[in-house]
């Protein structure tokens, strides 16, 4: 999602009072090609320790650049974007870069085709404490840094209007360049800064039963 930072982590892990188990993204403000999860596939069963497969496809296209982007284990999703002591909780797996011109055209730190799932039930060092669970959902989460072009295309959802942009005079103004069922493409204005996009895949941590 080409969100703000704390729109992204407002709207899609904002779980009002109950910490409830999300549901899998079904992301309809860009290409859905672009900044997913690609590997593991949802609710795969991984174990404790185990290495398991994993492929990010990022946002990188013309006109959009991909800088870095971070990997996350959530087993504790955030009820608020508020400050609080325990804000979230799981493990982080690195940031990473990815080869595409002209922004990164030597990769120096390319995610590994796969991770490792911690081992919860082994003590972390310090005072941390050992812990147990079964069959516990938790998310695997991918933050994405990118930047683009001035104008950048999106899909909104078509109760959104495309916003009133002064556009050039090639282009209508805030009309939209195609149209689907459910949403509508638009050029939007690029945000100050760089640009995150948050999307995540659910998966089963220490499973009992065979996927």
């Amino acid at each position: 999602m080409k969100l703000s930072l704390l729109s992204a982590v407002a709207t899609t892990f904002a779980l009002a009072t109950a910490r409830a188990v999300p549901a899998p993204v079904t992301r309809t403000d860009t290409d859905p090609t672009h900044g997913q999860i690609e590997l593991p596939t949802p609710y795969t069963h991984i174990a404790p320790g185990a290495a398991f497969d994993f492929a990010y496809l990022p946002s990188a296209d013309y006109c959009r650049s991909t800088f870095a982007y971070s990997v996350w284990l959530i087993t504790d999703v955030p009820s608020s974007f508020a400050p609080m002591d325990v804000f979230a909780a799981g493990t982080f797996f690195g940031r990473f870069d990815f080869p595409n011109y002209p922004a990164v055209p030597e990769p120096k730190n390319p995610a590994p085709p796969q991770l490792t799932m911690p081992d919860f039930s082994k003590s972390a060092g310090g005072f941390a404490s050992t812990q147990t669970a079964s069959n516990k959902t938790v998310q695997l989460v991918v933050l994405e840094e990118w930047s683009g072009c001035d104008l950048d295309v999106r899909l909104l959802p078509r109760r959104s209007p495309c916003p009133q942009l002064h556009l050039s005079a090639r282009l209508s103004r805030g009309a939209p360049l195609t149209t689907r069922a459910d949403v509508v493409l638009c050029h939007v204005q690029a945000p100050l800064g760089m640009s995150m996009s948050l999307t995540y895949v659910p998966v089963i941590y220490n499973a009992t039963t065979s996927a």
